[in-house]
């Protein structure tokens, strides 16, 4: 069984919808999100394994889509990787569970060469006006935007005017889950951002609204396949509009 011996470690640039990391591959577990991820490699090749097993060349990025079950190694390569959720742009939501694949070179290319935020959203923006998309309903981003007290599937509900039958259709036509797994999602966006500015494991399970910092480990594990102590603790974090 793989366990979180060896701790990940680099950098992570945060912004709505949408995160860069660049990161020292530490050890995982095999996971998938609501993000899509596309993760170049980048001084040696990587091996993705999951629901597909396949080999990433040295330069070359890979798309995997979310809900995509996957884990990348091996351990102490470098690899950027690109997470991009329905909440960056709602007139453009990317397709779930379709198989990985290698972007064109030139895309991985542009990828690399990303050195700011406005560089990541408009890189983001970019593919996905390649790509084949369909709107998410306007309803959601504007109801999701509203501060921490949506918490609960029904506070949601209430927010954007729907039922909470409605809601469920919708979201998970949207985002692939059911609401109650997307404010899951978000509740491990906040408790990501609380450690920006040097809070401990139990202060970001706080911000985030979990039960305690057990609760905020299940589920950084879960949907990242790391716990936040081997997966999060050693990267520098930038917070981004």
């Amino acid at each position: 069984m793989t366990t979180d011996t060896a701790s990940w470690s680099g950098s992570i640039m945060l912004g709505t919808g949408w995160a860069l990391i660049d990161a020292r591959i530490g050890s995982s577990r095999p996971h998938s999100h609501l993000a899509h991820q596309i993760s170049l490699a980048i001084d040696r090749d990587l091996e993705m394994s999951g629901d597909t097993c396949m080999t990433i060349p040295a330069g070359h990025a890979v798309v995997i889509a979310s809900h995509v079950r996957h884990r990348l190694g091996p351990q102490g390569a470098f690899v950027r990787s690109f997470y991009l959720d329905p909440l960056f742009r709602a007139d453009a939501r990317l397709p779930a569970g379709s198989a990985p694949i290698l972007l064109p070179p030139a895309e991985s290319a542009d990828l690399g060469a990303i050195a700011s935020a406005a560089d990541a959203k408009r890189w983001a923006s970019d593919y996905l006006d390649r790509s084949q998309t369909t709107p998410v309903d306007a309803r959601l981003p504007a109801a999701l935007a509203v501060p921490d007290d949506v918490t609960t599937a029904r506070a949601l509900a209430d927010v954007a005017c729907l039922s909470p039958s409605r809601l469920r259709e919708i979201v998970s036509r949207d985002f692939g889950v059911p609401p109650a797994k997307l404010l899951q999602w978000l509740q491990l966006q906040r408790a990501m951002r609380a450690l920006v500015g040097g809070g401990s494991l139990a202060d970001a399970a706080a911000a985030g609204g979990f039960a305690d910092q057990s609760h905020f480990t299940r589920r950084c594990t879960q949907w990242l396949g790391v716990t936040p102590s081997a997966g999060l603790s050693a990267f520098a974090f930038e917070i981004v509009p």
